[in-house]
């Protein structure tokens, strides 16, 4: 059953998917994450803070080396933020 848990009660599932998925727990925010769908998700739509969120790890992805998950979710709360203004 889902549960409304803190941000570090969430460090057992982060370190469980990252082993599964080759990836270094380290190099997740989840407050940046959490942070980036709460604000999709108040100023676009709610079922846009999953999409987003991946895409927001797609691009960290494909950036060049020492791009910032930080500075790529600032980009993208700040388009969800125009994207609320755009829609009144």
């Amino acid at each position: 059953m889902a549960q409304h848990l803190p941000p570090e009660a969430l460090i057992p599932w982060l370190e469980a998917a990252a082993e599964e998925l080759g990836l270094d727990v380290n190099e997740v925010s989840i407050k940046t994450l959490l942070d980036v769908a709460k604000h999709v998700a108040h100023d676009v739509a709610r079922p846009a803070a999953p999409l987003s969120t991946f895409l927001l790890g797609l691009a960290l992805g494909r950036a060049e080396p020492g791009t910032e998950l930080s500075a790529l979710a600032d980009k993208l709360n700040a388009r969800a933020a125009r994207w609320a203004a755009e829609q009144e």
